[in-house]
């Protein structure tokens, strides 16, 4: 006999490794774990300290509310991630699996039980550097192919510093990578940089680098923009579950890295969409000439984008049209080209 709120119970947990992956402490020591023993002993006090320089003021925390449904019942949650400025205009790039999840892929097991659990946020906050202020922000689309969405801020003060993927990072294996984050208020809101190694890529599942580090925008010691990180929640559950014996196979305890080019391919279809209607509750605050919702279009496209719509909302503009691929590079010590080149 199935247990009526087996799915839910398991939503909890899995709600709980969505929240810790937000804030990924435990990354740090990962990337102390697995950086090469053999790298060059050098100062990264200077490396640090251009990181910081020239993106400090992108990285910003964006905290959210996280609605939990399964088994006929809801619960909310709060949350907080890590976000990036990539537009001067407030347009902020977040990882997907913070706007929603389909639990679904988790729950081996649980056929017969109802439909999958599945998680959609909204009220998305976020805290400018520099500022005490939490700001609101909508959503604007995202991708569930690369796993990345897009906030906007509703009333941007000025011209904000931002990231700019125009110019990307040259990726080899071994390439140093430096994520600029944000504490919480608890630690002060300062920006901090954690650093990681360009371990490998592969073309599985799609063109993608295999790194040690954190989620989030990386940057090379210079500043360039390298990637976006994030991990495949699913897979890394289904890999340590599968390798949970006394072999201890480790391969597969890496991050994705897709390459700064295809980020930037897609954030510059994303900056001319307009919001998501919002369904907060301080909607009335919004500026007068916010631009007005479209009609409802298809919520997703062949090509993975998909502009989910929160409890209430309706989706604000029609897919983007494909972002294609670009596999990264070889390593120029196996014949490959240059990474840098898109």
């Amino acid at each position: 006999m199935t247990h009526p709120t087996l799915p839910f119970a398991r939503c909890r947990i899995l709600t709980v490794l969505m929240l810790a992956l937000s804030a990924p402490l435990s990354a740090s020591a990962a990337t102390a774990a697995t950086a090469p023993a053999s790298s060059p002993q050098e100062d990264t006090t200077v490396q640090f300290k251009t990181v910081l320089d020239k993106r400090g003021n992108t990285a910003v925390p964006v905290k959210y509310v996280m609605s939990v449904s399964g088994a006929g019942r809801e619960q909310q949650q709060e949350g907080q991630t890590q976000g990036t400025l990539v537009s001067a205009d407030g347009l902020i790039l977040v990882p997907g699996r913070v706007v929603s999840l389909d639990l679904g892929a988790f729950m081996h097991g649980s056929k017969g039980q109802g439909s999958s659990p599945s998680v959609k946020s909204g009220q998305f906050r976020v805290q400018l550097a520099g500022s005490d202020e939490w700001l609101p922000a909508d959503l604007v689309t995202r991708d569930t192919e690369l796993g990345i969405a897009w906030l906007r801020l509703r009333h941007p003060a000025g011209k904000l510093p931002y990231v700019d993927f125009g110019d990307p990072a040259t990726v080899v294996g071994g390439t140093a990578l430096f994520t600029v984050m944000r504490t919480s208020d608890q630690f002060g809101s300062v920006p901090i940089v954690r650093a990681g190694y360009v371990l490998g890529q592969t073309t599985v599942p799609r063109p993608t680098f295999l790194v040690d580090g954190v989620p989030g925008v990386a940057f090379d010691e210079n500043g360039k923009p390298a990637g976006f990180v994030d991990v495949d929640l699913a897979a890394m559950m289904h890999s340590r579950a599968s390798s949970g014996s006394i072999g201890m196979d480790f391969g597969d305890q890496v991050f994705s890295m897709t390459p700064a080019a295809r980020i930037g391919r897609a954030t510059a279809q994303a900056a001319v969409l307009p919001v998501v209607k919002s369904t907060d509750a301080d909607e009335a605050d919004a500026a007068p000439d916010a631009a007005p919702a479209a009609a409802p279009a298809a919520p997703k496209s062949k090509h993975g984008i998909m502009m989910p719509p929160l409890p209430g909302a309706e989706p604000a503009a029609p897919p983007i049209v494909p972002v294609p691929p670009e596999p990264p590079a070889q390593d120029p010590a196996h014949g490959g080209g240059d990474a840098g080149k898109h």
